[in-house]
């Protein structure tokens, strides 16, 4: 048998070698199959990408834009109800509950009755107004007499005070007696002695939802008592909270983007209302803002979590897409078409300075080598460098 040499050995095995590598890889394709490299400028060498390779990476091609750009300041903050939107229900006059059928949570109108208080007090006032008012005009009529008859000196001065004294004063107890009775929900206009009560109810001022319920059925509600909280969320608005360095940057007027971590993919629209005046202890700024569009409100709940994307004084200047710009080494970089041919495209990486950067656009500091007629890889490009 004859010696095989070790070199033709070898050359059997790379050769077996070579085909098994060929086989197993052939139906796949890699991502970066006819990306070539070249010699290219100082900015870096040349980049050839196949059409093929450009429709399989799904690269989009784009220009800078010349526009107003704007910086976001993402924020976090609150729902909350401005202070004539809260109203603590309490009694001018303390009595017995009664007719209380509210749940927390339930929605009340303007002028509904909430419950009813019951008191011997309300029946002595009423009557009271009563005989104030039946008196009133026996002692009118009697002052206009006195006063004719000391105009004619028939009656002397001291009547004629007294007249004027008892008058007046039960008219001023009239007037009282009158406006009490005003805040126990009694028309004292429609008094009459047949309808006298006890029983006064007592109404919501303002429309909205039972926030809180501080009483039961059948309980002694005394004067000033804390009954019930009303909320109404006609008039909601976002609280927010910066820190003391952004503060220079906020005033009123500025759009505000709210998104609501609950509501995902739902954002509403508000504006920067108030900005406070005072830094608190951990040297942040309360900014109120508006949501000019009252009915985007109906979902939102006092106390709910939100975040916020306050939207700063725009500025004219280049930007592109964020996937444009592409890191490496530490450097931005941008991919610019150089030549373009049936086979594929020629790209030259020019280095770039980057500013702001706000919904998926980024600022481009200005540079000489781009314009608005500039080509460049907006997708696609972060495979093609190391």
């Amino acid at each position: 048998m004859k010696n095989i040499p070790i070199k033709s050995i070898l050359n059997v095995s790379l050769l077996a070698g070579s085909l098994l590598f060929f086989q197993c890889s052939g139906s796949e394709t890699s991502e970066t199959e006819g990306v070539e490299v070249e010699t290219g400028t100082s900015s870096g060498p040349f980049i050839r990408v196949s059409q093929e390779q450009f429709e399989t990476m799904k690269m989009k091609w784009g220009s800078p834009k010349l526009e107003d750009f704007s910086e976001g300041l993402s924020v976090q903050g609150m729902v909350k109800v401005p202070v004539e939107g809260i109203q603590e229900i309490s009694a001018f006059f303390g009595g017995y509950v009664s007719g209380l059928n509210k749940l927390e949570g339930e929605p009340v109108r303007k002028g509904e009755v909430l419950f009813y208080l019951e008191n011997p007090d309300f029946i002595q006032l009423q009557q009271d107004f009563l005989e104030t008012n039946s008196q009133l005009g026996y002692l009118e009529a009697e002052y206009e007499r006195q006063k004719t008859l000391f105009g004619e000196k028939i009656a002397s001065q001291k009547n004629y005070l007294k007249a004027e004294a008892d008058y007046q004063g039960a008219k001023a107890r009239t007037e009282s007696l009158k406006r009490q009775l005003a805040l126990i929900n009694i028309n004292a206009d429609e008094l009459r002695p047949e309808n006298i009560r006890s029983k006064v109810p007592v109404l919501s001022p303002i429309a909205g939802f039972v926030d809180g319920i501080h009483l039961v059925q059948g309980s002694f509600l005394s004067v000033g008592g804390k009954a019930m909280t009303i909320i109404s969320k006609e008039h909601l608005h976002i609280e927010l909270v910066i820190f003391e360095k952004d503060a220079a940057n906020i005033h009123k007027g500025q759009r505000v983007q709210v998104s609501i971590p609950d509501l995902p993919g739902r954002t509403f629209e508000a504006e920067v209302f108030v900005v406070g005046q005072s830094i608190n202890a951990e040297r942040q700024i309360n900014i109120h803002a508006h949501l000019p569009d009252e009915k985007e409100g109906e979902m939102l709940v006092p106390g709910m979590f939100l975040e916020a994307k306050i939207v700063q004084d725009p500025k004219e200047t280049w930007v592109v897409p964020v996937t444009s710009v592409i890191v490496s080494e530490g450097e931005s970089y941008v991919l610019v078409q150089r030549e373009k041919s049936d086979s594929g495209y020629k790209l030259e990486k020019v280095a770039v300075n980057t500013g702001l950067e706000s919904d998926g656009m980024i600022e481009l500091l200005p540079n000489e080598a781009l314009d608005e007629t500039t080509v460049i890889l907006t997708q696609g490009g972060f495979n093609l460098l190391p």
